[in-house]
């Protein structure tokens, strides 16, 4: 018999089935981020069980964002899987039914990041497309070499990566967000770990190193919140040397000279009852997708 469940991380069968399924859905486990202590209230997964075996999920990440500069309570749906077994039968429809009720009160909107096969069952929930915007940059001072000299790779804990982040100042951004650090340790538990940089001691980068050392993919900038300290990209991007950098946050406005290019559809869908959303031209920060 199917049965409805929710919120059991602490109940280790049920916990490793549903990792189980993660693996065979999407190749990546959660085990060692529950480890870590990282797996907090803010994930919630709404699942169907048959005789303790995960059968189908949708998760809820309780968001904070801050949109031009005006927080705002949000609900991402992520962690969307079904056994095949147990596809066409409509598990992942009420699920996120479910999740759009218990969370409907409190947050302005839902989103989600939709691959091609699963928009038609997010459109049926009444979720919309929205376009996105990457940005990128060049600079034509930059040289490998001094990209090679300024960025020192940073050995850090997960408890000090998550301190770093929560203390860092806002940058300025139309989209930014804010106490997700539970959601930085799950990709610290997959490789970005190893993408650690120190521009100074104030300032932390999570980057890959691309273009045979000329250029970067940033993926967040952390610059720590103390004394007359501020957030000036410009400064940063022109200090580490790089002659390209691509960028995986929203940086509009915050240098001049940014190349964009409109992806629509993006793959990223909200639901709303009335207005609220992301802003016009955003860029979703990768290292906040759930």
């Amino acid at each position: 018999m199917i049965e409805f469940i929710k919120d059991y991380k602490h109940d280790e069968k049920l916990r490793r089935s549903f990792d189980a399924l993660a693996m065979q859905t999407f190749g990546i486990s959660f085990e060692a981020w529950y480890q870590s202590g990282c797996w907090n209230a803010s994930y919630m997964p709404y699942s169907y069980e048959v005789d303790g075996k995960i059968v189908a999920n949708a998760s809820a990440n309780k968001m904070k964002l801050i949109i031009e500069g005006r927080p705002v309570d949000a609900i991402q749906i992520g962690t969307v899987m079904t056994d095949p077994e147990f596809r066409r039968r409509g598990l992942a429809y009420d699920l996120i039914q479910r999740i759009i009720a218990d969370f409907e009160d409190d947050a302005e909107f839902f989103y989600l990041a939709a691959d091609d096969e699963a928009m038609a069952l997010y459109r049926k929930c009444g979720f919309v497309d929205v376009p996105e915007v990457k940005y990128a940059w060049q600079n034509p001072l930059g040289s490998p070499e001094s990209l090679k000299r300024t960025l020192v790779p940073a050995s850090m804990t997960l408890e000090a990566l998550c301190t770093v982040k929560s203390s860092a100042l806002l940058k300025g951004a139309k989209l930014e967000i804010v106490e997700d650090e539970h959601i930085l340790a799950f990709y610290w538990h997959h490789g970005f770990n190893e993408k650690l940089y120190r521009l100074d001691d104030m300032t932390v980068l999570i980057a890959d190193i691309v273009d045979a050392g000329k250029g970067l993919v940033l993926y967040d900038v952390f610059v720590q919140n103390g004394g007359d300290a501020r957030f000036d990209l410009s400064n940063i991007l022109a200090r580490t040397g790089a002659t390209t950098v691509k960028f995986a946050f929203d940086v509009a406005g915050l240098i001049t000279g940014l190349e964009k290019e409109c992806l629509d559809p993006s793959g990223w869908m909200v639901r709303s009852a009335g207005n609220s959303g992301f802003p016009a031209l955003f860029s979703y920060p990768k290292l906040a997708q759930a």
